[in-house]
């Protein structure tokens, strides 16, 4: 048990695998989703474009290597910059972006899973605009080799922090520790544990304390914002 938050949360919605389910019942609902759908169908096509544009070099040991060092710092700064970005009010116009907005809603019930992945709003734009930058500033050869390491690792972000909040659990002591420190995040205090597939950025930036150390937050479920839309 983390704290009194884990069952104070809104009703489980009954179209989604339920406790007792199996993997690929879990994995089904999953691939259903718009995000994975095109997030993977862009990894699979850089994936084909690299295969296609050979030429191979210490460069496709390095991208993913660079890709994989960076991801830790890439999720903490979207998670407390974007995701946990408040409402900013200019003259009459609210700045409030979509990633935010759905985040709000994913606090305020962590086990709907229909809402716990990236909003395919959001991927319109930052998907071609990685393409372009990455075709811009790279050889073919690389460009497509990056490409297909970096939404390769966000289809793994996906399927990991989807299968985090669902009522399935893995056994191995690697999900059992970055499950937990998610959890922490959701159902104690927003301000810390902010990783979701590995907690070294959590580790380095000093946002992963002891459990007891942190009081119980009384706006984890809301951000702060009384209204979550």
């Amino acid at each position: 048990m983390l704290d009194g938050h884990e069952t104070d949360v809104l009703p489980i919605p009954t179209d989604q695998p339920q406790a007792g389910a199996s993997l690929v019942e879990f994995i089904a609902f999953f691939a259903r989703k718009p995000s994975p759908l095109i997030i993977g169908g862009a990894a699979s096509v850089a994936a084909a474009a690299r295969l296609w544009v050979g030429r191979w070099g210490w460069w496709d040991l390095l991208i993913p290597a660079l890709i994989v060092a960076a991801e830790p710092f890439v999720e903490w700064i979207i998670h407390v910059r974007v995701l946990h970005r408040r409402p900013t009010r200019i003259g009459r116009f609210t700045i409030d972006p979509v990633t935010a907005r759905k985040h709000r809603h994913h606090h305020r019930n962590p086990k709907d899973l229909r809402i716990v992945m990236v909003p395919f709003q959001a991927l319109f734009p930052a998907a071609p605009i990685a393409v372009v930058l990455a075709v811009w500033l790279l050889d073919p050869a690389q460009a497509t080799m990056a490409l297909a390491c970096g939404f390769g690792m966000l289809l793994n972000y996906e399927w990991t922090h989807y299968l985090i909040h669902a009522p399935y659990r893995p056994k191995t002591a690697w999900f059992r520790r970055i499950s937990r420190n998610h959890r922490l995040h959701h159902y104690r205090s927003e301000h810390y544990w902010f990783g979701v597939t590995t907690s070294l950025g959590d580790w380095v930036l000093g946002t992963r304390p002891e459990q007891g150390d942190v009081p119980l937050s009384p706006t984890v479920r809301t951000l702060g914002l009384s209204d979550p839309s």
